[in-house]
């Protein structure tokens, strides 16, 4: 009986490890963190996430117009990472309160096997709950050098909007785009866009758009990417 309680409980060990998914590869996406207001977004809006870190190590950070990239080293990669898994985004919850309009902080948690979503309505980092755990566990605090993010292609998101008609649009017609929040979105190559600012007016076929950039991440293909994980 000894004997068969000892295998027993190797069994249950040996369940306990593979049990733990290890971390993508890739550009497949490792963790993704990105926090958007309750309510409806104005027309045309595009929302960028806090970060996301990737499988091969590349971190990229909002800052603005100028995203930042970083490359972690494994150790930086293993405590970034560590931290989300330790509070639970292994697997899916959501975190809901009775708050109209408040943000939503939605984390994206990926491995070699799938990826889990986890959303908090109005994330506190001051909670002392599960939810707190959360927003606590995937605040960023890099100290490691940088470089501004390149990408290859950037989506153009265009909502209509009621200013004085602005310059002619220089590129194939933003009507051409596919919907996307009660405006358009177009994909163009990094090049075709470099002298376009965001938040600017222009007509294109006879409309007058406002018209704002949103760089491509290397897992997103299109502007149906853009769209909140389900």
């Amino acid at each position: 009986m000894r004997t068969l309680s000892v295998v027993a409980v190797v069994v249950v060990l040996a369940a306990g490890c593979q049990s733990a998914a290890a971390p993508p590869s890739g550009k497949a996406v490792a963790l993704r963190v990105e926090q958007y207001g309750g309510g409806p977004l104005p027309s045309g809006t595009v929302t960028f996430p806090e970060f996301v870190l990737y499988g091969d190590r590349t971190l990229i950070a909002a800052d603005g117009d100028a995203p930042r990239e970083y490359h972690l080293t494994q150790e930086e990669f293993d405590r970034v990472y560590g931290r989300a898994r330790s509070a639970g985004l292994a697997t899916a919850r959501t975190f809901d309160v009775q708050a109209p309009d408040a943000s939503v902080l939605e984390v994206v948690f990926g491995t070699d096997t799938g990826r889990s979503v986890t959303r908090v309505t109005a994330p506190d980092p001051e909670d002392s709950g599960e939810a707190g755990d959360v927003v606590r566990a995937v605040a960023l605090d890099l100290s490691s050098s940088y470089e501004r993010y390149r990408p290859q292609r950037v989506a153009v998101v265009a909502g209509a909007s009621s200013d004085p008609a602005g310059p002619a649009w220089p590129l194939r017609p933003l009507t051409e785009g596919i919907p996307f929040n009660a405006g358009r979105c177009a994909v163009y190559d990094a090049a075709e866009v470099r002298d376009i600012r965001s938040d600017t007016s222009w007509t294109s076929e006879g409309v007058t758009y406002r018209v704002r950039l949103r760089p491509l991440l290397p897992d997103e293909p299109d502007c149906a990417s853009l769209t909140h994980h389900e």
